[in-house]
């Protein structure tokens, strides 16, 4: 055995090399400079429980609030990578309430944090008892999660992957506003927070040519973000002058130092690639972890096989309906606004990056997403046994199941193997070049500038980037990108501007998953992609809006509650955007850009056939 541990240790360091002494100062410096700025965050929440306790005037409160934040942002972006759940649900979670998930009943866990603080601290009348209460309480949970900090060795790994997601961290959630609901005192908290992952990382400067990239992009950040206007910062010039260039030599700074990866330990699945270069990559984020899928020797045989099934009517039990009847590619994978079901069909492109799946969010797993369809008696409204029994009948299905799944016998025809197919299909059905990509990984340098105006308003001023955020501008929320939100916005029945009535769908809160039966999941749905959304009208879970300038009208009177429907629990804010017609426009603009569809839109020419049962060969014609 000691032979083969010596083994073990020397192909490592073959793979990796041995630690440098710079490393290793370098990594004890990181590790020192994080201890002393966990101190100061708790020096920083005895300051605000002292100033709220002796009836200090709310400016001097709102000041220590903003310094406690800053001094927050220093350490958040190593906290957060290795403990998320902790820094998520106690620490700077967002202000809305959650359910405890995997459990059989309904446990909610009410917000607590320095969000909510930030959103009461600076509404027009604060509650400063409930502001004392949480800030006590944020104290309590931040020393318990900063003994474990400190008790927790840092590995390098750790410094320059956290670094990675600390970028991202601060321009998909820092830079939209969605981190501070009430200050928005975001392009302040940006700047401290790049700040102290450059200083992690400068202790690891080798002089190469990739490092001297990273240093001129910190350097220019801390340039962009010293202009504190929130409105008027060109988030689209910050991708591309700081961002991508973070993303793109920070991996490969820490490959030339021979440090580690996650990708390198299988035990350490990331929904992120660290070697995709860009934020706006098609393979930044993980389609097989999302689908649970493993790279397999039969993988584009299950692809083309799922394609197959995914338009063939033979799965409906009246050979009329196909998953392409619903979900068409000639219009980006939706129906077009068909009648025939409760709810308007989403686009299937890119849907694989969720953590749940259903405008309700009741299905966990993109391979049992088939099984609700089967079932539906206004879909498919068959079972998979009747499935089996048809495609047996085919020698042509007979092959390519057995091509596909020849190394497992047991199911190369049957209900997993159907399922495992066609979630190999629409696994594939991902597009990331549309013409706003393209300018995004700085491919082209020609944008249009209502695209950069849209663009910066929609991330910026108009606060889509919280709900629909990037890449992907859907509810998968960065930078782990492991969980999918829902949204209750008021959604109209009907096209009414004023006096309108709720839609009577109640949507996720009863989705059937015990764990979502909360009041606040009422009306609540799963926030569906912006990207292809120029053509694939109509809109919103119900289709009630014919075209963009009506969505649009709608999120800028402040949803459902500036129409006249009283929901409680409205997560979108309930006043007006302010946007000027000229910055819908821009809005439009930019979602426009985002169309990319156009190599996902054909058709198989011929499906397989069923000597025995002549008439069914006529189904190409019902898709």
């Amino acid at each position: 055995m000691k032979y083969v541990a010596l083994i073990i240790c020397l192909q490592i360091v073959a793979t990796f090399g041995f630690p440098t002494d710079r490393n290793a100062e370098a990594l004890r410096s990181a590790e020192k400079a994080y201890h002393t700025a966990l101190g100061q965050v708790l020096i920083n929440v005895d300051q605000l429980s002292r100033a709220l306790q002796s009836g200090r005037p709310l400016s001097e409160i709102r000041e220590i609030h903003l310094s406690t934040r800053l001094a927050f942002k220093e350490v958040e972006w190593l906290m957060a990578f290795n403990d998320p759940q902790s820094v998520g649900r106690l620490l700077n979670g967002a202000p809305l309430p959650k359910t405890e998930q995997h459990v059989p009943e309904v446990t909610v866990l009410a917000p607590k944090g320095l969000q909510i603080i930030d959103e009461i601290l600076f509404s027009e009348v604060p509650d400063r008892k409930e502001v004392a209460k949480l800030i006590d309480q944020f104290r309590r949970d931040f020393q318990r999660c900063a003994s474990m900090a400190e008790s927790r060795r840092l590995q390098h790994r750790m410094v320059f992957e956290a670094a990675r997601e600390g970028v991202v961290r601060v321009y998909t959630l820092g830079l939209t506003g969605f981190d501070t609901p009430g200050s928005v005192n975001a392009l302040a908290e940006g700047r401290r927070a790049m700040a102290a992952i450059h200083s992690a990382l400068r202790g690891y400067d080798d002089g190469s040519a990739e490092f001297n990239e990273l240093n001129i992009a910190f350097a220019r950040a801390g340039e962009l973000l010293a202009v504190n206007d929130f409105n008027t910062f060109d988030r689209l010039q910050f991708l591309r002058d700081v961002i991508n260039a973070i993303t793109r030599a920070s991996p490969q700074v820490q490959g030339l130092l021979g440090i580690e990866r996650s990708e390198d330990d299988a035990r350490l699945p990331r929904a992120t690639n660290s070697e995709a270069p860009y934020l706006f990559s098609p393979d930044y984020l993980r389609a097989g972890y999302y689908a649970n899928l493993d790279e397999h020797p039969r993988a584009s045989a299950r692809r083309a096989l799922g394609e197959l099934l995914f338009f063939d009517p033979l799965l409906s039990k009246d050979l009329t309906l196909s998953c392409a009847s619903c979900h068409d590619p000639e219009k980006a994978f939706t129906d077009g606004g068909r009648a025939e079901v409760l709810r308007n069909a989403p686009t299937l492109i890119n849907s694989v990056y969720a953590e749940k799946y259903f405008y309700d969010l009741r299905e966990e797993f993109l391979e049992r997403q088939v099984k609700h369809v089967v079932v539906d008696r206004h879909e498919f409204n068959t079972d998979f046994l009747t499935i089996e029994k048809r495609l047996r009948q085919s020698p042509e299905y007979v092959e390519k199941f057995a091509a596909a799944y020849g190394d497992q016998p047991a199911y190369q025809l049957s209900k997993w193997s159907v399922s495992d197919a066609l979630t190999h299909y629409v696994a594939s059905l991902t597009a990331w070049d549309s013409e706003f990509d393209r300018y995004a990984r700085s491919e082209t340098d020609a944008i249009a500038e209502d695209v950069r105006r849209g663009y910066n308003i929609f991330m910026g001023k108009a606060a889509c980037g919280t709900c629909h955020f990037a890449p992907t501008f859907s509810g998968l929320v960065p930078p782990a990108y492991t969980e999918s939100e829902s949204e209750v916005l008021g959604v109209p029945a009907g096209k009414i501007w004023s006096g309108a009535r709720i839609d009577g769908d109640l949507g996720r809160v009863v989705n059937g998953r015990p764990e979502d039966e909360a009041y606040f999941h009422r009306f609540g749905f799963k926030t569906p992609t912006v990207r292809n959304v120029a053509v694939t009208a109509p809109y919103m879970h119900n289709g009630v809006y014919d075209d963009l300038d009506e969505v649009m009208k709608f999120y800028n009177l402040g949803g459902g509650a500036g129409i006249g429907i009283d929901v409680a629990h409205q997560t979108l804010p309930f006043d007006s955007l302010s946007l000027t017609d000229p910055e819908v426009q821009d809005v439009i603009a930019f979602m426009q850009s985002l169309t990319d569809y156009e190599g996902l839109n054909h058709r198989p020419r011929v499906l397989p056939s069923f000597p025995q049962r002549p008439e069914w060969n006529e189904r190409l014609t019902t898709y």
